[in-house]
């Protein structure tokens, strides 16, 4: 996978850890730019981080898409992308791919801000399935999170339908969730 990546889209960040908590946190806001997105094993006191449980401990490779590098041979403009993407680093056909949006929104703009992570994780898919590094029928996570909230609070204002959500997995197999935190069971399983 991370060969796939850095071929179609040089100069990205992969970061990894293999700690039974690992935080993903999103500075480049709270830092005007001089901290992007980071991964840690150590929970962070100075922000809200998404929480990735790996009790099996297996080494998750993180590749951090930075900005200006989405965009395609001969290409001026990036595409919309998400923060990143996560997966096992010992990959196959059959082990699970996440990609993650973070959004740190006011509670008055978390509807428009969660409707625009929804986008950015389709584009980003769409993307990634046209460079051929993700099979076109391969099952894949598309996670946003909003980690200043608690888990039931962000995800209440976003609006889209059970049925959008079928035709998510129906269509770009993929299942799509609002959550703060994902938590590993094997190479193969999240919950």
């Amino acid at each position: 996978m991370q060969s796939k990546i850095l071929s179609t889209f040089q100069g990205q960040d992969f970061l990894s850890d293999n700690t039974d908590k690992i935080y993903i946190m999103d500075y480049t806001r709270q830092t005007d730019g001089d901290r992007g997105i980071e991964m840690s094993n150590i929970p962070p006191t100075d922000m809200d981080a998404f929480i990735i449980e790996n009790n099996p401990q297996l080494e998750i490779a993180f590749c951090v898409f930075k900005d200006g590098t989405i965009k395609l041979s001969g290409e001026t403009r990036e595409k919309s992308h998400c923060e990143g993407i996560l997966f096992p680093a010992n990959n196959s056909d059959t082990t699970w791919i996440t990609f993650l949006e973070l959004k740190y929104p006011k509670k008055k703009n978390l509807g428009r801000e969660l409707k625009k992570a929804r986008e950015q994780l389709l584009s980003t898919l769409d993307l990634f399935r046209e460079q051929k590094i993700i099979e076109e029928k391969r099952l894949v996570y598309l996670i946003f999170s909003a980690p200043k909230y608690t888990n039931s609070t962000p995800f209440e204002n976003w609006s889209i339908s059970p049925h959008k959500l079928k035709e998510i997995r129906k269509t770009k197999y993929a299942i799509m969730r609002g959550i703060n935190n994902i938590k590993v069971i094997s190479s193969k399983t999240l919950r």
